[in-house]
């Protein structure tokens, strides 16, 4: 994802889980006294769930998202040519989650659009600002 929507990387923090919320939503965390969404983002991408290691916070329009990961590998400059669209057989099953698909070193890589990781109403059920669990 683009490095301008990181707000910062952390260690796990408790989650509670969210009655409603889609799989791959693993619940809220506090976050610097607020209720953030936490998105297993391996769910979220298909793939299996295994105890994170690392949280990122990222901004989603407004809004902030934790995203559960087992790393945070680095951080790379790609050059545009390393990225193209999603073909149009993997659009609907990425829906607007994945803008981009690319390559580097050989690795697959998944260009994420923030703003759409959560639906809005996962986002209305979260606890407000300040509020303890």
């Amino acid at each position: 994802m683009p490095l301008e929507y990181v707000v910062e990387t952390m260690r796990p923090l408790p989650v509670h889980p969210l009655a409603g919320a889609p799989a791959f939503v693993a619940g809220v965390s506090m976050i610097r006294g607020q209720g953030v969404p936490v998105v297993n983002l391996a769910l979220l991408l298909g793939g299996q769930a295994d105890p994170p290691t690392r949280f990122v916070v990222v901004r989603a329009a407004d809004r902030s998202v934790a995203l559960a990961v087992d790393a945070v590998i680095g951080v790379a400059e790609l050059p545009a040519e390393a990225l193209a669209v999603v073909p149009p057989l993997l659009a609907k099953a990425a829906g607007d989650t994945v803008t981009g698909l690319g390559a580097l070193d050989s690795q697959l890589l998944f260009v994420l659009q923030t703003a759409c990781i959560v639906p809005d109403d996962v986002f209305l059920a979260a606890p407000p600002a300040g509020a303890e669990k």
